[in-house]
């Protein structure tokens, strides 16, 4: 037994030694810049995935080293258009990594964001498509509409000096009303977060992700999940998580009980009305019969819907309240577009408000919903990255934090600039269409090819009919105790900037702020 200490330690250090000379010498990567230890080990990614500024990390590392670095000894990440297509586009020879088979919590539970075979998403991808139809967008209107009003009188409901409201952290009202849509679209009724008084739901479960999958015993958990792991983990989940899963399971047996009593012809026309219509080409049967499946689906569409659009918004306002000649702009063009809020609606008026998305996509640059990279395995075969060949099994990324502030692309890019997106004459500052089309070209804050966003128009729905008629219907303005940006010295380089939203990297965000009061507007 004496012997067996000094017989481990000497294994450790020669597994250790051997480890690390391979992957400074000899690895496949090793030739690729990056920090020292980053070269060696997963411990500097993990170590930023458990401080949440990972995302920041990455972009530190790219004003270093250029447009990619060595993140970890298997993983590339980039910070070029050109890579993105490469890792993305639809011709690319990659795969989602193994950091989305974390999201199962069963063998059985495999649905279309944690599927990493490709023809097994490809196949979830084509029957999800079937939901987010142009119909189906139409129908979630009227809901999503009533739940925005709602929460702008429950916002300005309670008014103290001069009509301000008292203030409110945008970022929990924002999570509520966003919860409450999907909900309502998914299940047929409201969680009812948004409104006063206690709630069981409004300690709303967010994705953490970052700091399990960047662990360095990461793929030593992946073998152990169907080993048993996740058994073993169950019992230990916070009593939220447990409660939402069986609100969920019970919320989901309760609509199939009513389509299957035959009274589905009174359905509303939700989006769990399209999943339990959709109708699988290839087999001309019910796309979604299986209930494991459904579950698997709306736990996704509920909960990664909420943190990304409530992100978007939160951030939204954010860069408004603090743009005070941005907000001016909005407000004009919303006011003189609709002559009462109840004209704002999807259609034409408001997908032509050039302003309004200008401001929306402006946020996504600067405050990216999932601001580290979306990681990718290289198939076999290889893949040829930004001009350079990659072998299989290498993971590669881009990351959305730090490609929205790629000076090469966007110049100025820490100043939110909505006026970046609209072309102008030379009398307004020389902003070209050739211009836009790069600035485009470079941009796409719900990815690109088969693994794209499914639900990108129902959040940018969400977004334009959010920000509208909440621009419409009140003025706001950052709550006088913080009339000014905490003083962001101490955050660090990459985050010292008062004008820009900080967010917590867990692969989506955690996030606070800011603190608005609102006045409902006299008209």
């Amino acid at each position: 037994m004496a012997l067996l200490i000094p017989l481990a330690l000497c294994f450790i250090v020669s597994y250790l030694t051997v480890t690390t000379i391979y992957n400074l010498l000899f690895h496949p990567l090793a030739s690729i810049p990056g920090p020292f230890l980053s070269r060696i080990s997963y411990l500097p990614s993990f170590y930023h995935a458990c401080k949440g500024d990972r995302h920041v990390w990455i972009w530190k590392n790219f004003e270093k080293y250029g447009d990619k670095f060595r993140t970890a000894p298997n993983l590339i990440l980039f910070n070029s258009t050109r890579a993105f297509n490469d890792i993305y586009g639809s011709r690319s020879n990659c795969k989602r990594s193994g950091f989305y088979r974390v999201w199962q919590r069963n063998k059985d539970d495999i649905h279309t964001m944690n599927s990493t075979d490709p023809a097994l998403h490809a196949k979830k991808r084509k029957l999800l498509n079937l939901v987010f139809t142009e119909q189906s967008l139409k129908a979630a209107s009227p809901l999503i509409v009533s739940h925005i009003d709602r929460w702008i009188d429950l916002l300005t409901e309670e008014t103290e000096d001069q009509g301000w409201t008292c203030p409110h952290n945008m970022a929990t009202r924002v999570d509520y009303l966003v919860f409450d849509i999907l909900g309502d679209l998914c299940f047929g009724q409201s969680f009812n977060t948004k409104e006063p008084g206690e709630n069981k739901l409004k300690k709303i479960p967010h994705f953490v992700m970052q700091q399990m999958s960047k662990s360095p015993i990461f793929e030593l958990l992946l073998y152990m999940q169907p080993r048993g792991l996740n058994k073993f983990l169950e019992p230990l989940k916070k009593p939220e998580i447990k409660g939402w899963n069986a609100f969920i399971d019970e919320s989901v047996d309760t609509r199939l009980d009513t389509h299957r009593s035959g009274s589905s012809g009174r359905e509303r026309q939700d989006m769990f009305h399209f999943i339990l219509n959709a109708i699988d080409p290839d087999t001309n049967l019910p796309a979604f019969s299986n209930r494991v499946t459904l579950l698997s689906e709306t736990r996704l569409l509920v909960l990664a819907g909420t943190d990304t659009t409530a992100l978007t918004l939160s951030a939204l306002f954010f860069y408004l309240a603090n743009n005070p000649l941005v907000m001016a702009k909005l407000s004009a063009e919303i006011r003189s577009t609709f002559t009462s809020a109840y004209e704002i609606v999807i259609g034409a008026r408001l997908s032509g408000c050039k302003y309004l998305r200008a401001c929306v996509d402006e946020t996504l640059r600067l405050s990216h919903p999932a601001p580290g990279e979306l990681p990718r395995e290289v198939l076999p075969g290889g893949a040829v990255i930004d001009g350079h060949p990659y072998p299989a099994g290498t993971v590669v990324g881009c990351a959305a934090w730090s490609m929205g502030r790629d000076k090469h692309v966007y110049g100025d890019a820490e100043i939110y600039r909505p006026e970046r997106w609209i072309p102008s004459s030379e009398s307004e500052g020389c902003n070209t269409a050739a211009d836009v089309l790069k600035l485009k070209k470079a941009f796409h804050p719900f990815s690109i090819g088969a693994m794209n966003c499914a639900g990108q128009n129902l959040a940018t729905l969400e977004l334009l009919l959010v920000s509208a008629r909440t621009v419409w219907k009140t003025d706001f303005r950052l709550a006088p105790a913080k009339g000014t940006v905490d003083d962001q010295q101490g955050m660090g380089w990459g985050q010292r900037y008062s004008q820009q939203y900080v967010v917590k990297d867990a692969y989506l965000c955690f996030k606070d702020g800011p603190s608005l009061q609102f006045k409902r507007r006299a008209y």
